[in-house]
Formats: structure tokens, C-alpha cells, sequence
């Protein structure tokens, strides 16, 4: 039986299902992903664009060319209350990331790996046991990237640059 979770935006103009396990759930800290939350990060899981569906309010779209690749990544939110679902991206036209927060059961996906932890604001801790890479999980040439793990949880930074 496949995996079904729901979820939608604040108001609950748009709602999606998501079909499947996703391929993995990431904890962003690059300073797009805190620009586009207001916050520390952003929790995302990642899903084959066909493996969700949106109904209700038509999303409305921002576009921003990423400052590492040079390629547009897309945040789709709610018109009525700006909530951010999922992000699809030019370089990987095939995946969308959906908004962890934005499943009605955040926790029935668990966090596998952060990114961009060179980018983390002074207070995050990285957790023990997860692959923690200090840029994106891979290079531009698409080549996988070694992540570190801790065997206790530390601060991401100490200082404050």
C-alpha cells in the first residue's frame, strides 16, 4: 500500500496530497532558505514532482536564481496567506521540495541530512548521528560530497560572522 500524507497552507485555501515515501527530508540552512522562512531554516522533503498533488487556491510563484548554481529555484505559496508549500527548482526539474511544516503530520517524515551548515546561524545545534554537509549534498558537477557526523550534538558556529 503506498504512503499517503496530506497537508496544506495556514488558511486552507491549498491543500496537496504527496504519494510515497519521500527520497529524503533535508534541513536547509543556506541564507535563501532563512530568507524564504523568516527563520533559522527551512524542512523539506523531497518528492518526485508527479508524487503530489495540489488542489483548492492556485498557488502563486516567486523566482529566484540561487546564488550557488546560477539556476532559478521556484517557492510556491498560498496567494491568501503566504504560506510556503514547495519549492522546484530549474536545475532538478524532475523533484519539488515540499515544506515540512506544511504536512499535517510533520513528524511522520524524519529529518535524514542538513545542508549548507557553513551557513547556519550562531544557536543552531546539529544532531547526533545525521549527515551534516557543510555546503549542498553535492557539487555542481552533480559529484556526491563527504558529509560529517557527530557523535553528540554541537553548535553549528560559535562566532557570530
Amino acid at each position: 500500500m503506498t504512503t499517503r500524507r496530506d497537508g496544506g497552507c495556514l488558511c486552507g485555501a491549498v491543500r496537496f496530497v504527496a504519494l510515497g515515501e519521500p527520497m529524503r527530508t533535508l534541513q536547509c540552512h543556506c541564507r535563501f532558505c532563512q530568507r524564504v522562512t523568516g527563520s533559522t531554516s527551512y524542512a523539506e522533503s523531497m518528492y518526485p514532482v508527479d508524487a503530489v498533488q495540489f488542489s483548492g487556491e492556485p498557488m502563486a510563484r516567486y523566482s529566484h536564481k540561487s546564488e550557488s548554481s546560477s539556476r532559478q529555484v521556484h517557492v510556491h505559496f498560498c496567494p491568501r496567506c503566504g504560506t510556503t508549500l514547495t519549492l522546484t527548482f530549474e536545475r532538478w526539474p524532475e523533484y519539488r521540495g515540499i515544506s515540512r511544516g506544511a504536512f499535517d503530520d510533520p513528524n511522520s517524515v524524519s529529518i535524514s541530512s542538513h545542508i549548507w551548515t557553513s551557513s547556519a546561524q550562531t544557536g543552531v545545534v546539529l544532531p547526533a548521528g545525521i549527515d551534516c554537509f557543510q555546503f549542498a549534498r553535492a557539487d555542481l558537477a552533480g559529484l556526491p560530497q563527504a558529509p560529517a557526523r557527530f557523535d553528540a550534538p554541537r553548535m553549528a558556529r560559535t562566532d557570530n560572522a
